[in-house]
């Protein structure tokens, strides 16, 4: 199994797993283990809450949340 690109970057910052990355956001622990395996789903309110836990920079979040 791949790891997904979220993750990189949840590791960086020491979050050690969805469920805690749903607890420092505030979003849904299923919505953070759908974002997770399909990160082009995320809603805008949901990227700019991941990015600020992660501390991902913008080029960061367009590699991560775009089909680029």
């Amino acid at each position: 199994m791949t790891q997904s690109a979220l993750k990189t970057y949840m590791n960086r910052a020491g979050i050690k797993s969805n469920r805690e990355l749903a607890s420092l956001t505030g979003i849904k622990h299923a919505t953070v283990d759908n974002i997770a395996k399909h990160p082009t789903t995320a809603r805008g309110y949901q990227i700019r809450e991941i990015a600020g836990a992660c501390g991902m920079s913008a080029a960061e979040v367009v590699e991560v949340f775009t089909r680029g």
